[in-house]
């Protein structure tokens, strides 16, 4: 079976690190860094990484002559230290990646590398590689919302889907599907390739790359294949500050097929691109799309300029409770490789409390070598901290990181906290995961509660709740079996509520395993044996829904079957992420066994389909309840359960009253009756669209605490208006409004509310 691997990331985005080239050292097939200062020269060095090349066959002695020399100081430029890049990501016939780096400094590049991470339904294809310059800065590549479709050439008669991802067989000029944001890639300074005056090849056999054959290696021990440019030519020396891309090709010729996976990560903050020849998700809409994940590439450049300091593990602070001083610390180095004085003046800790609008500096003391420390000072609960560091050398260039953030967290008082641990469904609020049954209402069931979305946690949080539900859409970022074991045990009325898929994988290699007492599986849930993937048909399993099935009667599912029974029992019952989560995931739904000789209830089950050990079709569980021997009240769901809904007559039930997390406020005691409640609201407010992201239209909800003159407006990423959706006055209450983007292209958009005084806006993403 193509295995893929779980995301793993913060909920928030909070940790985004700048790209540092690792000072002296070039990488090691597994990844492992190596100092210059371990070899002579670049030609040793290379040498003692036993780098594969060309067609994935290690390298013996294919530097026993010098292919080149080094003329100033040996590098490596790489995303590698930013992420846990443990994402099986996707290629296939004719698409395209392509990851850009930042020069720190004047430099050769000498050779490319990238890591892959499955190659079994590749049927012997080959990759291409090549590199380009592009004329967008890095702060443009990076500021792009992911994901985003930018748009395509076409090359009619091409053979494949009449669509070219650079424009060197272009038919017609680039077609932009952006809304005017970025009107050109960033490869081009004319929408018309023939008019295009930028030249961004930089190193290909005229516009053709460099065939490899891709060679998988395992996450835990990942070799880089490296191209070597002495195969072609030396490319023209990257001036500091220039941008640059590695781009692989699938020369596979079978559309959709001849899967390749790259190692890849989402937490990064490069986003990379992706051409689709065959459309992400049609056929009929081919292109560019930008996502969030950053591919595991890296380059091997000679510097042969001065470059500012060169920063790196800086210590990222997590979200805390606590009110202390907090230590910072880097690794800050400076090398001028044209000869000139190095080394580190001195270094600073930018931290502000107001988003950004003014910074205070903290000066970092070197504690030996390349080691510098600082503090941030204590703040107060309830205070959101950005900072970064800056270095600068004896010569005066100055670089300062991107901006790390934390949070100063403080507990409510409330009894419950929604803990989200992992990705979060796409954006969707957190009061989305208790709704009512009008989906069209968008109005949250009303508890006091608060939300964990920061990272790992442990006693000193959750021992202020009496209930905890965390949610791990795609699989949790962090495992907490110890801290809320302890914590049940401690209270008989404390309840605990957990749900994403995944969970039962992620940290064992996605096996399936026995569960006995003494386990946190066991004990807790009663569940006894889990089954990965049960949706998963090694073809198109990945995408398609799963089958559900309520249990009659059961304390969490039994109002789900009853109001699917009163919708349409002729309807089916589906998990479908891939819709309720505007395709950005994948069904890894899995299931397990229970046992019933104790509380144990299964309340929700799942059809199976082509999974070891289990028959092409039959039904699992994939919900249960329990109560524990200390007489803990918990339930657990191997899936996002708001991506639960019906077809063909489509209802959302993981947004209604009916849903199992809903219900189990009433079982858990947090509320008397799931009821709508509706009245005069007590604040203005702007909530997000749904759907987001939509096609053609979305709806708009908003309230009113007064009566006032409301205007909306919605506008797009260059502050021009494009629809007036309300401009009248308004009596206190809820309303919604509907926004039909028929007219309009893809990309995306601002609304904004002006009632009196009240002032807000959001975004929304308009995909055709």
């Amino acid at each position: 079976m193509l295995k893929k691997f779980l995301t793993v990331s913060f909920f928030l985005a909070f940790f985004a690190s700048m790209l540092t080239a690792q000072s002296s050292a070039i990488l090691r097939p597994n990844g492992e860094k190596i100092l210059l200062k371990k070899a002579k020269n670049l030609k040793e060095a290379i040498l003692e990484t036993k780098i594969k090349t060309l067609d994935g066959k290690e390298a013996v002695n294919a530097f026993a002559k010098p292919v080149f020399e080094t003329n100033g100081t040996l590098d490596t430029l790489s995303y590698d230290d930013l992420g846990i890049y443990n994402v099986n990501f996707g290629f296939f016939g004719q698409d395209v990646m392509m990851q850009y780096f930042e020069a720190p400094a004047d430099l050769i590049i000498q050779a490319a590398g990238f890591t892959v991470s499955d190659e079994t339904g590749a049927a012997n294809a080959q990759v291409s590689l090549r590199l380009v310059k592009l004329n967008w800065t890095l702060d443009q590549l990076t500021s792009v919302p992911a994901p985003l479709y930018m748009g395509f050439y076409p090359s009619d008669g091409d053979g494949f889907n009449n669509a070219d991802f650079f424009g060197e067989e272009a038919t017609g000029p680039w077609g932009d599907s952006t809304g005017g944001a970025y009107p050109l890639p960033p490869w081009a300074d004319n929408a018309n390739p023939d008019d295009n005056t930028f030249d961004y090849d930089l190193w290909s056999d005229g516009g053709f790359g460099w065939v490899v054959t891709p060679v998988a290696s395992p996450f835990d021990g990942k070799v880089f294949q490296w191209v070597e440019m002495s195969n072609l030519f030396t490319p023209d020396t990257i001036k500091r500050g220039e941008v640059f891309a590695v781009v692989l090709k699938h020369e596979g010729v079978t559309l959709d097929g001849d899967r390749i996976g790259f190692w890849s990560d989402n937490t990064v903050g490069y986003p990379g691109w992706k051409y689709y020849e065959n459309g992400r998700f049609t056929a009929d809409q081919p292109g560019w799309w930008v996502r969030k994940y950053t591919w595991d590439f890296a380059v091997a450049v000679d510097l042969v300029g001065d470059r500012p300091p060169v920063i790196s593990n800086v210590t990222k602070l997590l979200t805390t409770l606590s009110t202390d001083p907090r230590t910072v610390e880097a690794t800050i180095t400076d090398d001028n490789p044209s000869g000139g004085d190095a080394g580190v003046a001195g270094a600073v800790i930018l931290v502000s409390t107001d988003t950004g609008a003014t910074w205070s500096e903290y000066q970092m003391t070197n504690t030996g070598g390349d080691n510098w420390s600082g503090e941030i000072p204590g703040q107060q609960p309830g205070t959101f901290v950005m900072y970064k560091i800056q270095a600068t050398d004896v010569g005066g260039l100055s670089s300062t990181t991107q901006p790390i953030s934390y949070f100063i967290y403080q507990p409510s008082g409330a009894a419950t906290v929604k803990i989200f641990n992992g990705q979060d469904g796409q954006g969707y609020p957190e009061e989305y995961y208790f709704g009512h049954d009008d989906f069209n209402d968008f109005t949250a069931i009303d508890f006091p509660a608060d939300v964990w979305a920061y990272g790992p946690f442990d006693n000193t949080l959750i021992d202020n709740y009496q209930h905890v539900y965390e949610f791990a859409t795609l699989g949790p970022a962090y495992y907490h079996r110890d801290v809320i074991s302890a914590w049940l045990a401690a209270d008989p009325a404390r309840t605990y509520f957990l749900a994403g898929q995944e969970w039962l994988g992620a940290d064992n290699g996605f096996t399936d395993q026995d569960y006995t007492a003494g386990s946190f599986e066991y004990d807790v849930f009663g569940i006894t044996h889990s089954y990965n993937d049960v949706s998963y048909d090694g073809t198109a399993g990945q995408e398609l829904p799963s089958l559900l099935f309520a249990q009659e009667g059961t304390v969490l599912g039994g109002a789900l079957y009853d109001l699917f029974q009163a919708n349409g029992p002729t309807d089916s019952l589906t998990y479908d992420p891939v819709f309720e989560l505007s395709g950005a995931i994948n069904n890894w739904i899995d299931a397990f066994e229970v046992d019933t000789t104790g509380n144990a209830e299964v309340f929700l089950t799942v059809e199976t389909r082509g999974i070891a050990g289990v028959p092409a079709v039959e039904v699992k569980p994939c919900g249960v309840s329990n109560i524990t021997a200390n007489g803990n009240k918990v339930a657990f769901m191997s899936l996002d359960p708001i991506a639960i809904n019906s077809r063909p007559d489509y209802y959302w039930y993981g947004f209604s009253m009916t849903s199992p997390q809903s219900q189990s406020l009433e079982w858990f005691g947090i509320i008397t009756g799931v009821e709508d409640e509706e009245g005069v609201p007590e604040r203005f407010t702007l909530s997000q669209n749904y759907p987001n992201p939509f096609n053609p239209s979305t709806v708009i909800k908003y309230s009113l605490p007064e009566k006032s003159n409301v205007s909306i407006k919605v506008y797009d990423m260059l502050g021009q208006e494009v629809a007036t959706l309300v401009n009248e006055v308004k009596n206190a209450g809820t309303y919604q409004v509907n926004f039909d983007a028929s007219g309009l292209t893809s990309g995306m958009y601002i609304y904004k509310i002006q009632a009196g005084d009240y002032v807000s806006s959001k975004k929304m993403m308009l995909l055709k």
